[in-house]
């Protein structure tokens, strides 16, 4: 009995692991999806500037005043917000 019991305990525990290491990665971010991310937000897009994992948007909110937003690439959340008066 124990000697079945170990081996479908430790299937049990890995289980979990090998179905995380499967799921593809996301997709980094194009500059018309950080343009709508940024509408999105109420600006209104100047300048796309991709830096390795992120995106920084500068525009004007509708207010007119300057923005920049700081966007992650994978997953598009917002990571910084400045405003420049």
């Amino acid at each position: 009995m124990n000697r079945f019991v170990l081996p479908v305990a430790a299937l049990a525990i890995a289980a979990p692991f090998t179905a995380c290491a499967a799921a593809p990665a996301a997709k980094p971010m194009s500059f018309g999806a950080a343009e709508k991310r940024a509408a999105k937000q109420g600006i209104r897009a100047d300048e796309i500037k991709i830096k390795g994992s992120t995106i920084k948007v500068e525009g004007r909110d509708n207010r007119n005043r300057k923005v920049e937003l700081l966007l992650d690439r994978r997953t598009g959340e917002v990571l910084d917000r400045r405003f420049d008066d």
